[in-house]
């Protein structure tokens, strides 16, 4: 019997049919251009200007988000004082469970936003309150970073003897990570677990609000999460804070995980990362839909930080990003996935193809896979991928949060109205201007391609 598939919008990138794309080689003049180019000085003078507004993530966002503020840590303590820094950092374990996780944001409690949904309250921090979205994987791993990327910056190792409710920064932080361990961990594919997400955003597809784990959410494993949990170890491992003891449980802990992206989400035949291996509840999707076609971008440049890709495999997802990008129609790499997931594969308002988390633009994480890109030697390829993320900002003068496949922002309407709250749209579906997550990672692709132009100047 024939089987119907499910159509795309869009025909798959199969990157082991495509040729592979090596690094061009830094030549003089381009070397000279990312030093000096006037575009990346003006983008620049904006991100830290935006980041100066605070650490929450901006416009309607009232909350520091950890996941946010991970990525834009470093040059927010260009822009903030560090004791803020610092204080928003250790605000997240006055909120931290008992097993060691921690939630996905911290807000005033005046300024809650009714949309999130698993909130908590702690004695140690009244009026502040933080909210889980329980779908994910990445808070722990996120903090992780941020504490790390805190210490490397500022070099205040002194944050990590501070004690909240009796425990140390350090062991809050260690607590955090195992956590991964001990309560989302697959022991079939050996590899820590969250919902069916769409390569790194945060919505399930069996309800319309997508952010609560229930009993009706099918478990997955996925590159994005296990590859962040890497790139969180090495951070760690980097500010040397372990004893013997440690650092050689979560060294081994570290090359497990490894191998085990390898063996269970890296297909051979594609020259892919699958975008998800199910757990016992299986797959929530139609056995018709062929959820292997689809490319994830972001979490696959994540894993190339991470060391999981070979040179010749790093080539081949640069080519199929590329791809991706031109066969969508997208205006920049932060375009993901390829192809989107079709019409009512996700309950959720706006991911429908094309929409929010199913194939809308986000400078944000565009810019962070072109810094991954340039980190794996694709120097003069970054740099052309991140100026049409720069130039849309500096057309729009705002860092909008995201962008629809026609380059048009997502986040004009800083506040919804409360009609659109009502139809449980909220911040969901109406981006964020000044977002400064997107800044943020602009700042450190424009910083780390100048460093690496210089670098190699005769």
């Amino acid at each position: 019997m024939t089987t119907t598939h499910i159509p795309f919008l869009g025909e798959p990138v199969i990157p082991s049919e495509l040729p592979p794309h090596r690094p061009a080689a830094l030549d003089t003049n381009t070397r000279d251009a990312i030093i000096n180019d006037p575009r990346f000085d003006e983008c620049r003078a904006m991100a830290i200007a935006c980041l100066k507004g605070g650490l929450n993530a901006g416009s309607h966002f009232h909350e520091v988000w950890i996941r946010d503020l991970n990525t834009f840590i470093v040059p927010a303590v260009e822009a903030v004082p560090t004791p803020q820094v610092r204080e928003a950092l250790l605000d997240f374990f006055h909120f931290q469970g008992a097993d060691g996780n921690l939630p996905d944001g911290v807000v005033a409690e005046n300024k809650h936003d009714p949309y999130y949904k698993n909130l908590r309250r702690s004695e140690t921090l009244p009026g502040r309150m933080a909210m889980k979205n329980s779908v994910s994987a990445d808070q722990e791993s996120s903090f992780v970073q941020a504490i790390a990327r805190y210490v490397r910056i500022t070099d205040d190792r002194s944050i990590l003897e501070v004690a909240v409710n009796g425990r140390s920064c350090l062991q809050r932080t260690l607590d955090a990570l195992d956590f991964l361990w001990k309560h989302r961990w697959s022991s079939e594919h050996r590899l820590i677990c969250n919902a069916a997400t769409i390569d790194w955003h945060d919505i399930r597809p069996e309800d319309s609000h997508g952010m609560i784990m229930d009993e009706d959410t099918h478990r997955a494993v996925g590159v994005y999460s296990n590859a962040l949990a890497l790139l969180a170890i090495d951070d760690l491992l980097a500010i040397d804070c372990l004893d013997a003891t440690q650092t050689a449980d979560w060294k081994g802990r570290r090359d497990a995980l490894a191998q085990a992206i390898r063996d269970v989400l890296w297909d051979e035949k594609r020259g892919k990362f699958v975008p998800h291996r199910y757990l016992e509840e299986g797959s929530p999707f139609p056995p018709e839909l062929d959820e292997d076609a689809i490319f994830f971008p972001l979490g696959t440049a994540l894993a190339i930080r991470a060391g999981i890709l070979n040179e010749e495999e790093t080539a081949r997802s640069w080519t199929a990003t590329v791809e991706a990008v031109s066969r969508a129609g997208a205006a920049s790499i932060g375009f993901s996935p390829w192809p989107p997931y079709p019409e009512k594969m996700y309950a959720a308002k706006g991911i429908q193809p094309w929409g929010y988390a199913n194939g809308g633009d986000w400078t944000w994480w565009g810019a962070q896979t072109a810094a991954a890109y340039a980190t794996a030697g694709y120097t003069i390829e970054a740099y052309h991928a991140t100026l049409p993320m720069v130039e849309r900002v500096l057309r729009d003068r705002e860092f909008f949060e995201w962008y629809d496949r026609n380059n048009v922002p997502a986040g004009k309407i800083k506040d919804p109205s409360p009609e659109d709250k009502a139809k449980g749209w909220g911040a969901l579906a109406k981006g964020a201007a000044q977002f400064r997550g997107a800044a943020g990672a602009l700042i450190i692709v424009i910083d780390l391609l100048r460093q690496q132009a210089k670098a190699k100047a005769p």
